[in-house]
């Protein structure tokens, strides 16, 4: 019996060790955000396009979103793993709903292997489609363990916005409200909206007024961000990134500081 019980008494400790770690470090990571348009349409939806400048920037993270797999629209490809091959990454695909055959929805590359990952949908009546936001644990070579989440808010009234932010902060922080947490991309909102002031409550956003992302050709409002929690987030880089052959958005590269302290 005492055998038995130190055999579980390790396994439990090995399960919870990493948890141990979860927010006891300072954090530098890089981080990207990609709205690529209509599963890659504006590339035919070829993935080498994005693969390049993933490996061009060398992020950590790369958030995405409107990520088809294997739909009739892109050729029955997925898309995703496509990228991360070529990327050196490790994908996570978070599907929002059947589309063509295959999904459409979010999508999280790592460059480091996660130990957990995690999905909620939103779905609400007023709403033309369910949206899927997705989260990833990853523990960093330092030892440090950080939560990273991609996410496409609801665009077709602000109080739907808002609602989907709150159904996206209640489906994170469920089980875990201490890991420092990044979430990042298309929150369909500007920065002097109500989706985006309630956000802020929660959430600190990095490098506000730093720039906008859509129209690609010439962005004339903010619509990506990257959000960080709890506030004790800084960043020594914060890029906007047009690539109007690539996609509608501008993409969104950030250097980023978690101070545990």
């Amino acid at each position: 019996m005492r055998t038995i019980g130190k055999k579980l008494w390790l396994a439990a400790l090995f399960c919870i060790a990493p948890l141990l770690k979860m927010g006891a470090q300072d954090i530098s990571i890089r981080v990207m955000s990609m709205n690529i348009k209509e599963g890659a349409s504006y590339a035919d939806n070829e993935s080498e396009p994005y693969a390049q400048i993933i490996k061009d920037y060398d992020p950590d993270f790369v958030c995405l979103q409107e990520v088809d797999y294997k739909t009739i629209r892109n050729g029955g490809r997925d898309w995703l793993n496509e990228v991360a091959i070529k990327s050196g990454m490790f994908p996570y695909y978070c599907k929002s709903f059947t589309y063509q055959g295959g999904g459409f929805g979010t999508a999280i590359l790592s460059k480091y292997p996660f130990f957990k990952a995690q999905k909620t949908i939103f779905s609400a009546s007023g709403t033309r489609e369910d949206r899927a936001s997705g989260w990833v644990y990853v523990e960093l070579p330092s030892g440090a363990i950080v939560r990273v989440a991609t996410t496409h808010l609801s665009l077709e009234t602000a109080d739907l916005t808002t609602k989907h932010i709150a159904s996206v902060n209640s489906a994170i922080f469920a089980e875990d409200t201490t890991t420092p947490t990044l979430l990042i991309g298309d929150f369909n909102a500007t920065p002097d909206s109500d989706p985006i002031k309630y956000a802020k409550i929660k959430w600190q956003e990095i490098a506000p007024g730093s720039g906008n992302t859509i129209p690609s050709s010439g962005p004339n409002r903010q619509l990506d961000y990257v959000m960080g929690f709890p506030k004790q987030w800084s960043w020594t880089r914060y890029e906007i990134l047009p690539y109007p052959e690539l996609s509608d958005h501008c993409f969104v590269l950030a250097d980023l500081v978690f101070n545990a302290n």
